[in-house]
């Protein structure tokens, strides 16, 4: 039986992924860590309201005997400054992982990705850039097992989507593009069982996974 970290439970991917392992009968427990409370209530599920994600120190006693982490905290690149979006993409990650190391360093830690993503840093493309450094920092770490998802196009199902008009006309164009061709996308359910799926048992200890593979491990 497992014990599982989540951050980001509120979010689009996070919100699936906690419902995945509510449901997964090998997880024995949840934490989730977030700004705010999910507004879900289960037996396994234990929340932390946390506000200050570059200091872990009020919470490191909790996170020493967890098996698997599943990072999904993220925000959207156009609601936030180029700066704020450094700090949660990076800053915020590496505050987690130092902790970790320190703690827990046999932990098994699951980073929702994107597709694009240059750990060179060479993109002309400043959101490439910022989740492939962000991937950097995760292989830097000497954390045990470490997989990361790039996904392409997640549609959204269930009641939290990306807010705007742009993410509305998106969600209903990429809804019939994924009728025409699924292999372009994947649902963000779809998306978390996988996530989820290989935090649990993987035989390999370090991989990324682009969309082709994520969607490959959907009908598995």
């Amino acid at each position: 039986m497992k014990k599982a970290l989540l951050t980001g439970a509120t979010g689009m991917v996070g919100s699936q992924v906690l419902a995945v392992l509510m449901e997964e009968p090998s997880v024995a427990s949840i934490l989730s860590i977030g700004r705010r409370k999910t507004g879900r209530s289960h037996p396994k599920l234990r929340e932390i309201v946390h506000n200050d994600f570059l200091n872990y120190t009020a919470v490191e006693e909790k996170l020493k005997d967890l098996d698997i982490c599943i990072y999904c905290l993220a925000t959207y690149q156009n609601q936030v400054s180029k700066e704020q979006y450094v700090e949660i993409t990076c800053d915020y990650q590496k505050a987690l992982t130092d902790v970790l190391e320190k703690v827990n360093p046999g932990i098994t830690f699951v980073l929702f990705g994107a597709a694009g993503a240059d750990p060179s840093e060479k993109s002309r493309i400043s959101f490439a850039r910022i989740k492939g450094r962000a991937e950097t920092l995760l292989h830097q770490t000497p954390l045990t097992r470490k997989y990361i998802f790039r996904p392409g196009y997640i549609h959204p199902i269930g009641e939290i989507k990306p807010p705007g008009i742009m993410a509305s006309v998106s969600r209903t164009i990429g809804g019939v593009v994924l009728q025409i061709a699924p292999a372009l996308g994947l649902t963000n359910r779809e998306l978390a069982e996988v996530m989820v799926k290989v935090s649990l048992d993987y035989p390999e200890h370090t991989k990324t996974f682009e969309n082709k593979e994520i969607k490959a491990l959907c009908s598995k």
